[in-house]
């Protein structure tokens, strides 16, 4: 009865935390800053924070400058290393002799014949490209769509030092970030929050603050990269099979 209980709390454990979600927050705001988390333990930072030296770690620091550098006295010990540099260039010179006497076939043995590819790139056609496509966009489409997009906060005023430039970088801008935002929610999970895009003809430069999660499950990830293996192993395999290998 304990070794049922043990494994199903195991079991609980291994669910929970494969079915969390790994969390990207993303911040512009001059300086970019993203911060990678699982739970709540911080995977990766940009900008990393700058480490503090311990106090002893320091003083070791000083201790060791602080030291003089003492010089090496021992001429039996370079004379010993100089006489074991000698034995090994003569040993040396002895096999390349060795490999130098045999002949041609024992040389190619002796050094070792990598193996030649069974296929080279020449058997690659068109078909095989597409199928490999084709076994692949299912489990990559349904990746991208699992991907979350949430919070998504863009606060962008145009300025520049010309009205006349202001008013053409406003319509372009919004032209292209617009347009940029319909083709993501096409492959992924986008709800935007809020998007604000003006024209201040008074300010010389662009104010941009933007925020956004992205979120992800780690047993999705998993399930769709498994997938994406077997897809692409069962198309690797048919050719395989098909394509007949090089003579020597």
């Amino acid at each position: 009865m304990t070794g049922w209980i043990i494994f199903g709390s195991i079991l609980l454990v291994l669910i929970l935390l494969f079915t969390r979600h790994v969390t990207i927050t993303a911040v512009y705001d001059k300086n970019p800053e993203i911060t990678v988390k699982y739970l709540f333990i911080t995977l990766f930072r940009l900008p990393k924070k700058p480490k503090r030296k311990k106090k002893r770690k320091r003083k070791k620091e000083k201790e060791l400058k602080a030291e003089p550098i003492k010089e090496n006295s021992g001429g039996e010990n370079n004379k010993g290393e100089s006489e074991a540099a000698e034995g090994e260039t003569d040993t040396k010179e002895e096999t390349t002799s060795e490999t130098d006497a045999l002949p041609k076939d024992n040389k190619t043995a002796a050094k070792g014949t990598k193996p030649k590819p069974a296929f080279s790139l020449t058997d690659i056609s068109l078909e095989m490209i597409k199928d490999f496509v084709e076994s692949a966009s299912p489990p990559i489409k349904r990746l991208f769509k699992k991907i979350k997009v949430r919070d998504l906060y863009i606060d962008y005023v145009v300025g520049s030092d010309d009205a006349a430039k202001t008013a053409i970088k406003y319509g372009s801008l919004c032209a292209v970030v617009y347009s940029v935002l319909k083709w993501l929610t096409l492959y992924f999970d986008v709800k935007a929050k809020e998007v604000n895009i003006e024209a201040d003809f008074k300010a010389e430069k662009d104010d941009i603050f933007v925020y956004t999660k992205v979120k992800m499950r780690i047993s999705t990830a998993l399930g769709c990269v498994l997938w994406l293996a077997v897809r692409v192993l069962k198309t690797y395999l048919k050719y395989s099979r098909n394509l007949k290998p090089q003579r020597a």
